[in-house]
């Protein structure tokens, strides 16, 4: 019974403490509004860093994921790699023919395997032509490596490779280009200098990836591409590893390209088997210097936003010295006047953290929208923001509040 009387009186002084701040703040409208603008546009800065931060992420992992979740791609190159590593990496054989059918041969784990050769070339039908269309040289297991899917027609198949046939599938980017409306089997198009090719189907669209368009793509069978754009160029083994396992194909790989290789035991790779991971790792390493700037950024405006949470408040105090003392002679208790001043401390820097969240998802929302930079309006941001907002008036309204709830009842009735 007297916990529940001790709850009561408890609520009711949490009321009677908001319903006074509320008609404090309402009383100086022009001091309040000046400190809640400082607090929201705090807030806004450090919202829109971690949204901003946080839609590049997003942005680069759905990107990473647009390769093929669980595909490795085998190549001279790593990804990712430091500019103190170049020297090291660029007197690496090329990945070749010979390492693509030593993997067909004597890897087990791989769901497909796929050889891929690229080049960049005009591609023209009639009198249109598209420039930088992506060529790529591959097998039949492209579709599957990539994470692609056929729209009309039919792939290039390991039989159009082996006799090089003149098979071509096209992107999205490449079928509206020539082809709007229209179907595109059977047309013959010419892709770079010599090449011709005879459209026996067309890709779904994929989207972008790391600012380029995917779809401005041709794809002709392996052979067909060497013998139109050179024999000695490199390519990159895409493979397909099964459902978490991930790691052991990584490494079943890598034994079968050290054997081709004729490694020894002590020799180190000629050859890098890249995984999304390890460059996801190595993207969100970098993102750790805008972490760093956005706490720095929050730490500062937090700071200055707090003095003027605790000016307003010491203001506060002084004005109402005598009021205080007055409530105190009538037996107010110190935490009555503490709770008034803290609720007085804590609702300014809500309504400013309540307006800065909204100015910040807003400006992302803008930014996301007019520019190339990706941002993404994330709940936890704005809990965060709203949470912080509400310490920070606990942290700058401490002090106030305590002097004006340890203020003497004499010397504050005497005070003019």
């Amino acid at each position: 019974m007297k916990r529940r009387r001790g709850v009561r009186r408890f609520l009711a002084e949490v009321r009677d403490a908001v319903v006074q701040a509320s008609r404090s703040i309402v009383a100086h409208k022009l001091r309040a509004a000046l400190t809640i603008a400082g607090v929201s546009v705090g807030i806004m800065a450090v919202i829109v860093i971690f949204m901003v931060e946080s839609g590049m992420q997003t942005s680069f992992a759905r990107q990473l994921n647009s390769l093929g979740p669980n595909t490795l791609y085998v190549h001279k190159w790593a990804w990712g790699v430091e500019r103190r590593d170049w020297w090291k990496l660029r007197n690496r054989p090329a990945v070749n023919q010979l390492d693509y059918r030593a993997l067909v041969a004597n890897a087990t784990l791989p769901i497909a395997i796929a050889p891929i050769a690229g080049a960049d070339a005009v591609v023209v039908y009639g009198e249109k032509d598209v420039p930088n269309v992506g060529v790529r040289g591959t097998s039949e297991a492209f579709l599957e490596a990539g994470g692609w899917q056929l729209r009309r027609g039919r792939f290039i198949s390991e039989l159009d490779d082996e006799l090089g046939s003149d098979a071509c599938v096209i992107g999205a980017d490449v079928e509206d280009a020539f082809f709007k409306g229209q179907d595109p089997v059977g047309r013959t198009l010419k892709v770079g200098p010599t090449a011709r090719c005879t459209v026996v189907g067309s890709l779904v669209r994929k989207g972008n990836a790391f600012g380029r368009s995917q779809d401005g793509i041709v794809v002709l069978p392996l052979s067909a591409f060497l013998r139109s754009f050179g024999q000695k160029r490199d390519i990159t083994i895409a493979v397909v590893a099964p459902d978490g396992k991930v790691a052991e194909t990584e490494d079943e790989v890598t034994a079968v390209m050290r054997a081709a290789r004729r490694l020894g035991p002590g020799e180190p790779d000629n050859f890098s088997v890249n995984r999304q991971d390890k460059i996801l790792s190595s993207f969100n390493q970098t993102m750790m210097t805008t972490n760093v700037v956005g706490i720095l950024v929050g730490i500062i405006t937090a700071i200055v936003a707090g003095i003027g949470i605790m000016n307003i408040l010491l203001v506060s105090v002084k004005e109402r010295t005598r009021e205080i003392g007055i409530r105190r002679a009538l037996g107010a208790r110190r935490g009555s006047i503490l709770l008034q001043f803290m609720c007085e401390a804590v609702m300014v820097a809500l309504a400013g953290g309540a307006v800065g969240v909204a100015m910040g998802s807003g400006a992302a929302a803008l930014i996301d929208v007019v520019s190339p930079m990706p941002a993404t309006i994330d709940p936890a941001v704005v809990a965060g923001g709203v949470l912080g907002s509400c310490l920070l008036g606990v942290i700058f309204g401490l002090w106030p509040a305590l002097s004006a709830a340890f203020l003497h009842p004499i010397e504050a009735l005497r005070h003019e």
